[in-house]
C-alpha cells in the first residue's frame, strides 16, 4: 500500500499539464504565474517520491537487519543460523528486485535502485557486525563479502 505512495500518478501530471497549458490561454495575464506554479508543483512532487522512496528502503532495510539478528541469536548452532539469515538475505533481495522493477523507469533505472537498496544493507549488517561475538560475527562477515560480490 505504501509503496505506491512514491510512484508518479500519470493522470495527476496529465491534468497538471493541461491546466498549464489551458489556464494561459483564458487569463494571459496568469501566464508567468501558472508556469512558476506548474514548475514547483512539479518539483515538490519530485521531491516527495525521492523522500518516500528512501523512507521505503530504509524500512526494509531495518526490517531485514532486525529479522537478522533475531535468526542468529535464535540459532543452536552456525549452520541453523547461516540458513536462517541466507533466507533473509533472499527475501530482501527479492522484495528488492520487485521494488526496482516497479519504480524504475528502464533497465539501467531499475539495476541502479537495486543497487541502492543492496548498498543500504550492507551498510547496515557493516553496522550491526560488531555486535555479534563468535560464529555469529563470522555469518555477518561472509554475508558482507558475499553482497560485496554480488554487487
Amino acid at each position: 500500500m505504501f509503496e505506491d505512495v512514491g510512484k508518479p500518478n500519470l493522470v495527476n501530471l496529465l491534468v497538471l499539464g493541461a491546466i498549464g497549458v489551458v489556464l494561459p490561454k483564458i487569463l494571459p495575464q496568469m501566464q508567468p504565474a501558472v508556469g512558476t506554479a506548474v514548475q514547483l508543483v512539479i518539483d515538490l512532487f519530485t521531491e516527495s517520491e525521492a523522500e518516500a522512496t528512501e523512507e521505503l528502503v530504509q524500512a526494509l532495510v531495518s526490517g531485514t537487519v532486525a529479522e537478522i539478528d533475531k535468526h542468529i541469536e535464535r540459532a543452536e548452532n552456525p549452520e541453523e543460523g547461516r540458513r536462517s539469515v541466507e533466507r533473509s538475505i533472499a527475501q530482501f533481495k527479492r522484495k528488492a528486485r520487485q521494488r526496482a522493477h516497479r519504480w524504475g523507469s528502464d533497465d539501467k533505472d531499475r539495476h541502479r535502485r537495486y543497487l541502492r537498496h543492496v548498498r543500504k544493507l550492507r551498510e547496515e549488517m557493516r553496522q550491526a557486525s560488531p555486535r555479534q561475538e563468535g560464529w555469529q560475527r563470522d555469518i555477518f562477515d561472509d554475508l558482507e563479502e558475499a553482497m560485496e560480490e554480488e554487487a
